[in-house]
């Protein structure tokens, strides 16, 4: 007899389905943390200071107790009195720092000194949020004020003010990599050598979701219960337990449920998240606390924010003999758990896809009077590609050489593959020069002078600029789990955690696939710690890699849990039944039964032929996976500008770009991840920038400070794909969520020192505002320098 299969090709891996979770989220159906309240629940408050660097001489709360409604004012010396303990840094392995560095301590409530503008110094909890903001107007702090030391610059000066005395020069690591004498023998031997110091501004992630968490302390039980907008609830879990309430981890309870995107910046322990829970056991009862968007730019943990002295060595005909780059990356005043990810992992990324012979790279990590700075889309990638790009851009100006041709003679070819890098990482694939043909077709290269010309005719200036990228993806292990329930519903639970990726959708493609259960009927688990027994997380764009390949592996054991019992309904043979489209087919004995019937006969409670107890428990299956090695997403970005150079506005016009990612799960989440990343670059670019005065004063709390990129600012966006599938893992996946971040900011830069060459402009750090590049033409003309004619 034959049976149906209940596959879809349309709906399995590679389809362009819509995602499935927008019908919630879209109707308001969605459940964000601000939409949890628990009965009998107060309001947090949290007093920050107006200083960025001062000893706490008193703190005076006795005002704010008379204020009706307060439940309770605490302040650091009640946290040290209760013995609970501090936010772990746990992103600089020793192996990597060479066994040294200085560790900070992090209390969530500042306790004898405030090293950042924002700190927390005293948290309030009252029965509404009004009381409590009236209640911290009432506490009297008194700042005996010191110097401050914000910026990099301004850390690493000489003299600065330390932000931890026993850290020397302000300085909490140092790494090194590469050959420090063999590329001191390259620079040698160089015909020409080129320098550059290449700065990446500090950036907010600026979530739709503001932050939010309540906090309850069931007495009955001894447990925590947090509900956060956090991105990686079991990493919450772990860090509380072990750290900072020192319980076994089933004491602690942490949900996120649907969050309103997070970038890397929701991904580690804050303070509040500490603070609502303990003030929740102190009073007996729940405490709420929701960031507002000023708050938010004072308390949330930063991104970016580094400066690097590149060299450059190369011969006259272009070749790159050697590297060397000196970075100093901000790490804020305390170390978070995230911290230091950025500028470690993100310096592997320092050769590009170009082989250069010899590199030497020093990453020194900064302290500063600032806040803590953590993982922000792309994570220290945006970074090593901009000095990479920036590099080869400056290094063909000063040769006369066409910018493509000196990328051409550099690249990785498909023949060195896998190729080791001068600082010792290994590619295991990628075509970038025919991936970099794709993306100047894609973008007209060759037509660009007749575009320059119709610019000019109105009196602007036009360029283009390109940038290739490579960047490293998924890390570490993860677990998925595969359950089918008694009516042939299948649920997925996950150890990653989607907060705008869209997994519902692409976890139930891939099931759907492999096992044939129809999308209608899977649905997906997460971010509860009670249901997901452990999990990772989402980051370093791992969850297709990692996530994806443990569920293949969960898949696959159910099918052969799946084979033995239909083995004994069939009464046939285990080695001749196959698995296809939902369905055991027994070929030599033409006898099928289909996945659905099997797993519902794993849960009946009489069935046609006897099951042994193993098999007469329901069907399920456990997949693991590890990213050992992890893989590396490639691809090129091309942009094109026009600068008005009478006011010195920048507008882009066209921005294209082939990414290679790999196997595509989902083309159309995919696409939509990509444009989402460019639309974070371009702000990188042309806008944001988290600025502070030489006192630590932030300067831009709020939008009207902070430019954000809106809808006008973007041109017509033309996007490709080259896959060259890895082997890496069993998906031949590659990460595929941060390729328009890292990849597009250098490339919006090239494109605008090449406007502004006419005016003999060869670098602007970014942000590229208007007023950088009207300054910048206005002292080339000071200084003599004529625009040189562009023929119209």
């Amino acid at each position: 007899m034959k049976v149906e299969s209940m596959v879809k090709v349309s709906q399995g891996i590679g389809a362009p389905l819509p995602r499935v979770e927008d019908v919630r989220l879209l109707t308001g159906q969605g459940t964000f943390a601000d939409d949890v309240n628990l009965p009998r629940q107060a309001r947090g408050y949290v007093l920050r200071s107006t200083v960025a660097h001062a000893n706490i001489v008193s703190i005076d709360v006795s005002g704010a107790l008379d204020v009706p409604g307060i439940l309770a004012v605490l302040t650091a010396e009640d946290y040290e009195q209760d013995g609970l303990g501090h936010i772990p840094c746990v992103s600089i392995p020793p192996t990597i720092t060479g066994k040294k560095y200085h560790p900070t301590p992090f209390p969530p409530l500042s306790s004898k000194r405030v090293l950042a503008i924002g700190s927390p110094v005293a948290f309030i909890v009252a029965e509404t949020l009004p009381a409590a903001m009236d209640a911290a107007e009432r506490i009297q702090v008194v700042y005996d004020n010191m110097s401050a030391a914000p910026t990099v610059e301004s850390a690493i000066a000489e003299n600065a003010p330390l932000v931890w005395p026993e850290a020397t020069g302000n300085i909490c690591f140092r790494h090194e990599m590469g050959d420090e004498q063999a590329t001191n023998a390259a620079f040698e031997k160089a015909d020409r050598i080129v320098k550059s110091r290449i700065r990446s501004q500090r950036l907010a992630g600026n979530p739709l979701e503001p932050r939010t968490c309540i906090g309850a302390y069931h007495e009955a039980d001894k447990r925590y219960h947090l509900t956060s907008s956090a991105a990686n609830p079991s990493r919450i879990r772990l860090l509380l337990a072990e750290h900072i309430f020192r319980v076994p981890a089933h004491q602690v309870h942490v949900v996120a449920g649907d969050v309103g995107g997070g970038f890397g910046t929701k991904g580690g322990l804050y303070p509040e998240e500490v603070l609502v829970l303990w003030a929740a056991k102190r009073v007996g009862r729940p405490v709420k606390w929701v960031a507002d968007r000023s708050e938010s730019f004072l308390s949330d943990f930063n991104g970016r924010d580094q400066v690097a002295d590149a060299e450059i060595a190369l011969k006259n005909d272009g070749t790159v003999l050697g590297f060397r780059v000196d970075i100093h990356h901000n790490l804020g005043c305390q170390l978070g758990p995230s911290t230091a990810h950025p500028p470690l992992v993100g310096s592997r990324m320092l050769s590009g896809v170009y082989a250069f012979p010899a590199m030497h790279v020093k990453v020194n990590g900064v302290f500063t009077h600032s806040r803590t700075l953590t993982t922000y889309r792309g994570a220290g990638r945006p970074e090593s590609t901009l000095i990479v790009e920036r590099m080869m851009d400056l290094a063909a100006a000063e040769l006369g050489m066409d910018r493509v041709e000196i990328r051409r003679r550099n690249l990785i070819s498909p023949a060195q593959m896998p190729y080791r890098t001068a600082i010792n990482e290994t590619y295991d694939c990628g075509e970038f020069e025919a991936l970099m043909d794709d993306a100047l077709k894609l973008a007209d290269w060759d037509g660009f002078d007749a575009r320059r010309k119709e610019s000019a005719a109105r009196g602007l200036l036009r360029g283009r600029g390109l940038s290739m990228y490579i960047e490293v993806a998924a890390t570490i292990s993860d677990r998925m789990e595969v359950r089918f329930d008694a009516t042939g519903g299948l649920t997925v639970i996950a150890g990653t955690f989607s907060y705008g990726q869209g997994h519902e959708t692409s976890y139930a493609q891939m099931v759907h696939e492999w096992l044939g259960v129809p999308i209608e009927k899977i649905r997906l688990i997460q971010g509860d710690t009670d249901k997901v027994a452990n999990g990772r997380g989402s980051f370093g764009s791992r969850s297709m890699t990692v996530g994806g390949s443990a569920l293949l592996a969960a898949c696959n054991q159910i099918i052969e849990r799946g084979r033995r019992v239909a083995a004994i309904l069939l009464e046939c043979d285990e080695e001749g039944l196959e698995f296809a489209n939902g369905v055991y087919r027994h070929a030599a004995l033409d006898k099928e039964i289909t996945l659905d019937k099997v797993a519902k006969t794993t849960y009946a409670w009489g069935t046609p032929k006897p099951l042994p107890a193993e098999l007469w428990s329901g069907l399920e299956g456990r997949g693991y996976f590890t990213a050992q090695p992890q893989n590396y997403p490639n691809g090129c970005y091309i942009c094109e500008v026009e600068v008005d150079p009478e006011i010195g506005t920048i507008t882009l016009v066209d921005i294209s770009g082939i990414d290679d990612v790999g196997n595509v799960i989902n083309p159309l989440i995919l696409e939509g991840q990509i444009i989402g990343g460019i639309a974070q670059a371009v702000g990188q670019a042309l806008l944001e920038e988290v600025v502070h005065d030489k006192d630590g004063q932030l300067l831009t709390g709020s939008f009207t400070d902070y430019a954000m990129p809106k809808a006008k600012d973007f041109p017509r966006i033309r996007v490709g794909l080259r896959p060259v599938p890895t082997k890496t893992n069993p998906l031949g996946v590659k990460g595929g969520a941060e390729t328009g971040t890292i990849g597009l900011p250098p490339a919006v830069a090239s494109a605008v020192m090449d406007a502004l060459s006419v005016y003999g402009i060869k670098h602007i750090d970014m942000p590229l505002t208007a007023l950088k590049v009207w300054e910048a033409i206005q002292q080339s003309k000071a200084s003599g320098k004529a625009p040189q004619a562009v023929e119209s």
